[in-house]
């Protein structure tokens, strides 16, 4: 039986519950601990002694010097008298210690057990009225002034023998508690429940940042190793539903590819065939026609094989600097003879799949040679992201056709020839691997003047000093 619950909620609200039983706990010891402290001060306050002094003086003096005594203890902090009555009302745990710590004092002067309480006033008046002991709305005349704080009252009231009480009334000073255990027990829960919750989010949601890395590189076509089981049920759960639908779909894509190479590959033996038969024809403006047609079928056929054969390459995601690619790409062109220069170049990290986005972007600067003659090449950083621009001076695409362009075998170029049309496949091969990086690329004519600008956006993530790629393969 497992005592740890695989539900990710009620893991959070034991760890939140626990958390709480601890910080109350705490905080009850605490005021326990203050309560015994305040106790133990009132128990050694020159109050108690005070009263245990009138107390004896008026068990020993004559009546008519009962008076003289009270008068002699009055003071601004305090005030006495005898009442025929003691006060009704039951006494704190707290009151009670202090009435048993009293008796003690008294060694048996009265005729019952004394009474301690706490009560409230306010400035140095612990609540004595004109008559020098019951409160009431002046203060022995005086108002009470708005900015007076307020004091505690600790109230003695001792049995005398002849049955009267003796009360005093005594203002002394206590700390702030409610506040200050307030403000404790509020910074306590906070500290204790935020910490805890902190670590308990982060250890549970572990697997939920492992689940969400994986499939943000899944979703750029990296390879992704299946994820391991762990955490709670949810999470447990969500993982093995990737897994599953990450080897689907890679087995789908897998045979898809399959499927496309064969049927490329085996229409080359029926193309050689045609073409052989195509060659007996003895009307030459046939032959020749008939003979182009194969010829394009057979380009067509060699372009998908070659595109089926790169998609299903697997081929390591590594920061590399954009700047390097595109110099080395540059300098392959030269040498061939085409206008191809950069005009504003960057040094920019992103992670990618080197030999993709090379033949991504040389897909491009070919369909701006073929068609303007030249290309010119830019790039720089702009926010989170690196911007690829290729621009020639062509004639451009019709805006109404741009979406076209990206489409498979779709040639905006009205020839059948395929030296200046191509086969249709550049620009979506192109888009595929950009799209596969988890950027994206998009074209549009150049408002300055004829030509056409080829732009690619791609993700930048910041790597370690010494792990760019430097070598290209």
């Amino acid at each position: 039986m497992r005592l740890w619950p695989r539900s990710l909620a009620v893991r959070l609200t034991l760890l939140l519950v626990a958390t709480l039983a601890l910080a109350q706990l705490g905080l009850t010891l605490l005021l326990s601990r203050e309560r015994d402290s305040v106790v133990e001060d009132l128990m050694h306050s020159q109050a108690l002694s005070q009263s245990v002094t009138l107390a004896r003086l008026l068990d020993q003096a004559p009546p008519a010097d009962a008076d003289l005594l009270l008068q002699a203890f009055r003071s601004r902090r305090s005030c006495v008298a005898i009442e025929a009555s003691a006060s009704a009302g039951p006494m704190s745990p707290a009151e009670q210690q202090l009435a048993q710590a009293l008796a003690s004092m008294l060694h048996g002067i009265g005729v019952g057990t004394p009474r301690v309480t706490l009560s409230s006033g306010t400035g140095d008046n612990p609540g004595c009225g004109s008559d020098g002991l019951h409160a009431d709305d002046d203060h022995s005349g005086r108002g009470h002034a708005d900015n007076e704080p307020e004091v505690t009252a600790l109230n003695v009231e001792v049995p005398l023998l002849d049955g009267r009480w003796l009360v005093m009334r005594t203002a002394v000073n206590l700390p702030d508690e409610p506040n200050r255990l307030a403000l404790v027990s509020f910074v306590v829960s906070a500290l204790a429940v935020g910490l805890v919750t902190i670590w308990a989010v982060r250890g549970q949601t572990r697997q939920l940042r492992a689940l969400a890395e994986a499939s943000e590189r899944f979703g750029r076509g990296e390879q992704v190793e299946p994820l391991p089981l762990s955490g709670p049920s949810e999470v447990t759960a969500a993982t093995r539903a990737f897994n599953t639908m990450q080897q689907r779909l890679s087995q789908f894509i897998a045979e898809r590819m399959r499927l496309l190479a064969g049927i490329s590959h085996d229409l080359r033996t029926p193309l050689t065939t045609l073409r052989l038969k195509a060659e007996l024809l003895e009307d030459a403006t046939a032959r020749d026609d008939l003979i182009a047609t194969i010829d394009e079928l057979s380009r067509i056929s060699e372009a998908t094989l070659a595109f089926t054969r790169a998609e299903a390459a697997n081929e390591e995601t590594v920061p590399l600097d954009l700047a390097e690619l595109l110099g080395e790409l540059i300098g392959e062109f030269q040498l061939n003879g085409a206008d191809v220069a950069g005009s504003r170049i960057e040094s920019t990290v992103a992670p990618c799949r080197p030999v993709a986005l090379k033949r991504a972007v040389r897909n491009l600067v070919e369909n701006a040679v073929r068609y303007g003659g030249s290309a010119r090449l830019n790039l720089y950083r702009a926010g989170d992201e690196a911007v690829i621009e290729v621009t020639d001076t062509g004639p451009g695409i019709p805006p109404d056709r741009i979406v076209d362009a990206f489409k498979p075998f779709v040639r905006l170029e009205p020839s059948r020839n395929a030296e200046t049309g191509g086969i249709g496949l550049g620009l979506a091969i192109a888009q595929g691997i950009v799209h596969a990086h988890g950027g994206s690329i998009d074209l549009a004519n150049r408002a300055t003047g004829k030509g056409l600008v080829a732009r690619i956006r791609l993700p930048i993530a910041t790597s370690r000093p010494g792990s760019i790629k430097r070598k290209l393969v």
